[in-house]
């Protein structure tokens, strides 16, 4: 019967729900191309989930689209990482990686492998060496493949899946499935880009087709990348193994495929809704039940913000995995159609982090990451900064804040913000991710810095420009791989201006902008002393003088950028005056015929990425709060506490 509820569910999901008509099937997505589909991908496999291997085979159909003939191919075998203690991977992190850890390093289950067995062409069996580690495979074929020319390997591999701490592996019943077969690497001109799989990356591969076949056990529950092919009818069996079926999946015009098993009925029949033409499939932790329609308010609006402002989204699916909560290291992962996006089962203050920061910041990265695929290795900015801003921009248009009362709000990008000042001046924006300071640094300069760089850009351009700029950038660079520069030219381009100066300062540099009111000074005018006359010296004792009262106040710049700044100071006999500073020595002294009672350094928010706004203001008389408003504080926060508990 489960069978038969199982087929009746996907081929309602292939004929869209009764739906208006499809433009595309489960077998074809697209009429014409969208990438130019350099490697592509026949994968057959069957996983033994009791012991958490894997036997694959696949075909790798590579073109050449270099300039230069290649007689070596390199294959990323990512899985290498957790081979041992002596990866790179482990030894840059310790074993660790962003919240969660590697656990009981001692037995063998907790580390994995990716096994090459054997890679043919023309019939010929390839040998090969290691590279940097054994997370690159380099194959020496049999002779040089011409630009323009298409070659086929046969490949067949191994794997064993570690104990999941980062990204990819087990915990309890569930399987998380990434980067988990031979996957060439990116030749671009006369050379290959594959580097090892370090700590502090991710990914850089090239578009194509995947079909995938995988023999699971037929327990199991599979959320995947792409859409499904077969059970339109009836479940698939595997000839070979009686209790398993097999699941066949096909993709168009994506760099990766993922996929994840877990034994669960909400696995089994996971929640499908259909929203702007994309059928999305919630696989949902039954402990955050109560929390499944915020995560789905925050994929539809991120689906809305991005074809708004970007392009629509063009695959026809797209998969949200609920992480469990015991596979905190498969959490906050974006692969091609699929994310995994934690929730929460208990939220009294309503904080917009879970699910609604972690599914809008994966969603994003379908765009950035996804469709443009920038190299993640290299330039992690482009794919992390420009996609964390995209999240702070889709959650204050949706939501406002992270966390706000009647009293105190947190903007959607404060976490960058305060990442970027913990670390401001380590790394720029330029340097490879394996190559920043430590882990601290790289997250803070491809999430922190590049989130308030573009802030600063936004307010040097002004909104409709920036607008314009991220929304040509994105349709311009979809399906390729854009870099840095690509950024720069098309910015200039739409602005009209040139953007050299803030290039080097902002994102070639390290120096931040930090401007400060040293102080203000209040002096009394008096007139007197020693006089000189006909008759001689003569004492007048001091006496006020007009303007009676003159001040003045001192500016400092701290940092290392120099920039002209506006200066707005209120006077005592109620005079207003705008300065403008050019930042080039460390201190100046304005004079005024009136005391400052206020100032405030860029009074109209050009510097977004200004370090201490506090310092950077004065008042003569400072506010002063009383018992009544900070009585006011502590129990209203209470208060909205137990009503989020359901009390009161």
């Amino acid at each position: 019967m489960r069978r038969h509820m199982v087929a009746a569910l996907v081929l309602l999901v292939a004929t869209g729900l009764g739906a208006g008509p499809r433009t595309w099937t489960p077998e074809k997505w697209f009429d014409k191309a969208k990438s130019p589909r350099i490697a592509n991908y026949r994968i057959e496999a069957v996983l033994d989930f009791e012991h958490k291997t894997l036997e694959g085979t696949e075909t790798l159909s590579w073109r050449n689209t270099g300039t230069a003939p290649t007689q070596e191919l390199p294959l990323h075998l990512y899985l290498n990482a957790f081979k041992g203690p002596q990866s790179l991977f482990v030894k840059e992190s310790g074993g660790r990686l962003r919240s969660d850890h590697q656990d009981r390093p001692a037995e063998a289950s907790s580390w994995g492998y990716c096994r090459l067995l054997s890679v043919r062409m023309e019939g010929r069996e390839l040998q090969g060496h290691v590279g940097e580690d054994e997370t690159v495979h380099w194959l020496r074929l049999p002779r040089a493949v011409a630009p323009g020319e298409t070659i086929h390997l046969e490949i067949t591999w191994e794997n064993r899946y570690p104990k999941v701490f980062a990204r990819s592996g087990w915990a309890g019943d569930f399987l998380m499935s990434g980067q988990w077969f031979p996957k060439v690497g990116v030749y671009q001109g006369d050379r290959w880009n594959c580097h090892a799989y370090h700590a502090n990356t991710e990914f850089f591969a090239d578009f194509g087709v995947y079909d995938v076949a995988l023999s699971l056990p037929n327990a199991l529950g599979l959320a995947h990348t792409g859409t499904q092919t077969n059970f339109i009818t009836e479940i698939e069996k595997d000839p070979k193994r009686p209790l398993n079926v097999i699941w066949r999946l096909h993709a168009e015009d994506v760099h990766d495929f993922a996929w994840a098993v877990m034994p669960r009925e909400s696995w089994r029949k996971p929640a499908m809704h259909e929203y702007r033409g994309v059928q999305v499939f919630y696989y949902i932790d039954d402990r955050h039940r109560g929390s499944f329609q915020r995560q789905r308010r925050a994929v539809e609006n991120a689906l809305r913000w991005s074809e708004e402002w970007y392009f629509k989204y063009p695959y026809p699916t797209l998969t949200v995995i609920d992480t469990p909560e015991q596979a905190e290291g498969a959490d906050g992962m974006e692969y091609p159609t699929l994310i995994t996006a934690g929730s929460v089962g208990f939220d009294p203050l309503q904080r917009r982090l879970e699910p609604e920061q972690v599914t809008v910041h994966e969603f994003g990265h379908q765009f950035f990451y996804g469709m443009l695929a920038s190299n993640e290795f290299e330039e992690p900015w482009l794919d992390e900064g420009i996609n964390t801003w995209f999240t702070h921009k889709a959650l204050e248009r949706t939501y406002h804040s992270l966390l706000s009362s009647r009293r105190f709000r947190v903007s959607t990008d404060f976490l960058e913000w305060g990442g970027y000042w913990s670390l401001p001046s380590a790394d720029p924006l330029t340097r490879f991710g394996f190559k920043t300071l430590n882990a601290h640094s790289y997250s803070v300069t491809a999430y922190g810095k590049a989130t308030q760089v573009l802030n600063q850009l936004e307010a040097m351009l002004g909104r409709p420009v920036m607008e314009q700029v991220m929304r040509t950038y994105a349709q311009e660079m979809a399906f390729r791989h854009p870099t840095r520069q690509d950024f720069k030219r098309i910015a200039e381009r739409v602005s009209g201006r040139d953007l050299s100066a803030f290039w080097r300062d902002f994102v070639e540099g390290t120096e931040v902008l930090d401007y400060a009111i040293r102080g203000a000074r209040t002096q009394e005018v008096t007139q007197g002393g020693w006089l000189f006359s006909e008759k001689g010296p003569v004492f007048a004792a001091p006496q006020p003088a007009a303007p009676g009262r003159v001040g003045s106040i001192t500016l400092e710049r701290k940092g290392g950028l120099k920039v002209p700044i506006t200066l707005w100071v209120r006077l005592e006999n109620r005079e207003e005056q705008r300065l403008v500073w050019d930042g080039q020595d460390r201190w100046i002294t304005y004079e005024f015929n009136s005391p400052v009672v206020a100032a405030v350094l860029d009074p109209d928010g050009n510097y977004p990425m200004l370090k201490d706004r506090l310092h950077a203001s004065y008042t003569s008389k400072p506010v002063r709060r009383g018992f009544h408003y900070w009585s006011h504080l502590v129990w209203g926060t209470v208060a909205g506490w137990l009503q989020g508990c359901g009390i009161g």
